[in-house]
């Protein structure tokens, strides 16, 4: 099982392809590193090996509606600095997601660092059932992100960031009145970090474009609108306009993955492979709605991606060599 860049670029041509515009037939375009456009053969360019995986994605997490009554004084002063100092829509906290591709490398699909640890893969999956898909359940985003090769060169620079300490004073310089001093702090691995640093340093290392301030500039929100930003661009070279509509199939995988049972036996039941062509056919909604989709639109497609993806990496069963 592979996930290509060619993959998600047939998809995202699909629509254009279907109106009689360029990109019929054979030919296809496919993104590659530096994000320029190449034309190549659907057929023939497509990994054998399924050792590569061309499309990651950064995971966003909406703080609730209202503040939680029982929060101490430092969740209070946080929750309130979330909700202030960073722009609209605020967000709580971001990580890496890489999906379980190949089949081995997924016990490192989830990588995050949280108030009070080190930075670590996610590998606690009851941990991890307990904290994505219930007690934060709908107020997850996901916006992907596009490269060749991706998931090999972001699971390398993930593994050289374990064990980095938490930095909650790393927030002061990802406010508006402070960025311009974020350039004065560290940029090299390893060093202090919340999660927001961690993400886009980890990214910046594997995309030098993919982002343009140092890892200190970027709080949760400013993270994600510069990614959303960055991914549409990346989308409309890729041919990521209308809303072209998946076959049966895939809505079929679709409806199981998001509204089926969230138990291992479902996931399992369903298999990759149909996970897979969900999670690629709401890849494409979302660049699609970054295009076209108004915030509305592009909220709800972010959320189930998001969804998807953690109910794919959470419940599947994890395949060690």
């Amino acid at each position: 099982m592979s996930f290509h860049s060619v993959q998600i670029a047939q998809l995202l041509h699909e629509r254009s392809a279907a109106a009689g515009g360029e990109g019929t037939g054979k030919d296809r375009t496919e993104l590659v590193a530096d994000g320029t456009v190449n034309s190549v053969n659907s057929v023939n360019s497509l990994h054998a090996s399924g050792d590569t995986c061309d499309v990651a994605y950064l995971l966003f997490l909406e703080p609730p509606q209202d503040p939680e009554p029982n929060m101490n004084a430092l969740e209070s002063c946080i929750d309130t600095a979330i909700r202030v100092f960073q722009p609209v829509p605020a967000m709580a906290h971001c990580e890496v997601l890489i999906p379980p591709v190949p089949h081995h490398e997924s016990v490192r699909s989830q990588f995050a660092t949280y108030i009070g640890k080190q930075s670590a893969w996610q590998t606690d999956k009851v941990d991890g059932y307990n904290y994505y898909l219930m007690a934060n359940m709908g107020r997850w985003r996901a916006v992907p992100v596009f490269a060749h090769d991706l998931a090999q060169k972001l699971r390398r620079e993930c593994d050289q960031e374990i064990g980095v300490a938490y930095s909650l004073s790393r927030y002061i310089t990802s406010a508006k009145p402070m960025r311009f001093f974020a350039w004065a702090l560290p940029d090299t691995r390893r060093s202090p970090g919340h999660c927001a640093t961690l993400s886009a340093r980890v990214l910046r290392r594997t995309i030098p474009e993919a982002l343009s301030h140092s890892a200190a500039w970027y709080g949760p929100s400013s993270l994600y609108l510069e990614l959303c930003d960055s991914t549409k661009e990346q989308a409309i070279r890729m041919g990521a306009t209308g809303s072209p509509v998946p076959p049966s199939h895939t809505v079929s995988s679709i409806e199981r993955l998001l509204r089926g049972q969230m138990t291992r036996e479902n996931i399992t039941a369903l298999g990759d492979d149909n996970c897979l062509d969900a999670t690629r056919a709401l890849t494409l909604r979302v660049c699609s709605d970054l295009v076209e989709g108004d915030l509305s639109a592009q909220r709800i497609s972010q959320k189930q991606l998001a969804s998807a993806l953690l109910r794919w990496v959470l419940l599947r069963e994890d395949t060690r060599v």
